[in-house]
């Protein structure tokens, strides 16, 4: 849960909670006190985690098992390094297959093919045939002109022409269509082989870029589906810091504002971040917008994924006028003690937290104030 705020009082540090030493020695729990003039900071709270900026997840785009995983965790890799090899004996297979395939279409489409060698065979008979009824029916026509045939032969010789014409053509548009349609076939299959040998790349997961592996997620031995995460890796030198913010607090925070940081790993020891992206969407299943920052010191040895608390110094003052929290009555009132007098007075708050407030206007510090006492 993100807190709405942190008040630091005498300087900055994180998770500070007890600021009231830099104002009193301790906690109020008098029924009178002035308010005291001090430094303050404020500070918005977030939790996260260590992410690399570049990541991406190597996937896998084929089903197999993994025989040689070549990579560890933390190992720095380059661009088109192997990293992961499956099986692929299924690929092969389907290679065996494209090429037969590749083989028999050839013979199909050579001019050794039986079938365009039965058509070559018809087109022969049928230029014979056209050949042979194209004399005779010139035959016809001389003699007919002497009237040594009827009109009935003539017509007859002209038809039987016409009709192993026909034919001639036929199988000609024959021979064309049964060779396209080989020759369709020959490529059809020397892509289907081109794509069969290509799909063996897919059994070899590379790294993309420079990179540092993050994560591995799958070991040698293990099956993985398509679409299974196998491992993250991502730019070594882009380690950020990813914050969650309350929808209540996002609008304090602002590029460049300084992030104080404390990892899990290494509880009381603070590093210095900014702030460097800030995404406009809200996320409905942290209930929190997404913020990033970077280090402004080298950070060798980070994981990915370690937990981290945050303060985001979203305002800072030299001189503030600061009370108790549990001398204020109700959002904006407080019972100010003048002249052995009580009098209640209303003020002007600023930064609030849970045992301070800020006072801007209503109230000085020669003025004492007075904590009402529960009823008896």
């Amino acid at each position: 849960m993100n807190r709405s705020k942190v008040i630091f009082v005498g300087g900055v540090g994180l998770m500070v909670v007890a600021m009231a030493l830099s104002i009193t020695s301790c906690k109020p729990k008098m029924d009178e006190v002035s308010p005291k003039l001090a430094p303050v900071t404020e500070a918005v709270f977030a939790s996260g985690s260590i992410e690399p900026k570049d990541a991406y997840t190597l996937t896998s785009i084929s089903d197999g098992f993994i025989v040689k995983c070549l990579v560890t965790e933390n190992d720095l890799v380059r661009d088109g390094q192997l990293l992961f090899q499956l099986d692929s004996r299924q690929q092969h297979t389907q290679v065996n297959i494209a090429e037969t395939n590749v083989t028999y279409a050839k013979i199909s489409a050579s001019n050794s093919s039986p079938a365009l060698r039965q058509i070559k065979a018809q087109i022969d008979a049928a230029r014979i045939k056209m050949q042979t009824d194209s004399i005779t029916l010139g035959r016809y026509e001389h003699l007919f002109t002497t009237n040594s045939v009827s009109k009935q032969d003539l017509d007859n010789a002209r038809l039987n022409y016409q009709s192993s014409l026909s034919a001639l053509q036929a199988n000609i548009e024959s021979y064309r269509v049964t060779e396209n349609k080989v020759n369709q076939e020959l490529n059809n299959s020397v892509s289907q082989l081109k794509n069969a040998e290509e799909g063996f790349k897919y059994y070899d997961l590379v790294a993309i870029g420079a990179s540092k592996v993050y994560q591995i997620f799958k070991k040698q031995g293990d099956l993985v589906r398509k679409g299974d995460q196998v491992a993250q890796l991502g730019n070594p030198d882009s380690i950020v810091v990813n914050l969650d913010i309350d929808e209540g607090n996002i609008s304090k925070v602002q590029l460049n504002q300084q992030v104080l940081v404390e990892l899990n790993t290494e509880k009381n020891k603070t590093y210095e971040a900014r702030i460097s992206k800030i995404y406009p969407h809200f996320n409905e299943t942290s209930q929190s917008y997404k913020v990033e920052a970077r280090f402004l010191q080298e950070m060798p040895g980070l994981i990915s994924g370690t937990q981290l608390q945050a303060n985001i110094i979203v305002s800072k003052k030299d001189k503030a006028l600061l009370i108790p929290h549990v001398y204020m009555v109700g959002t904006d009132k407080v019972v100010v003690k003048r002249n052995d007098k009580t009098d209640t007075v209303k003020v002007t708050t600023g930064i609030v937290s849970d045992e301070w407030i800020e006072v801007l206007t209503g109230l000085t510090t020669s003025d004492v104030l007075v904590k009402l006492r529960a009823a008896k």
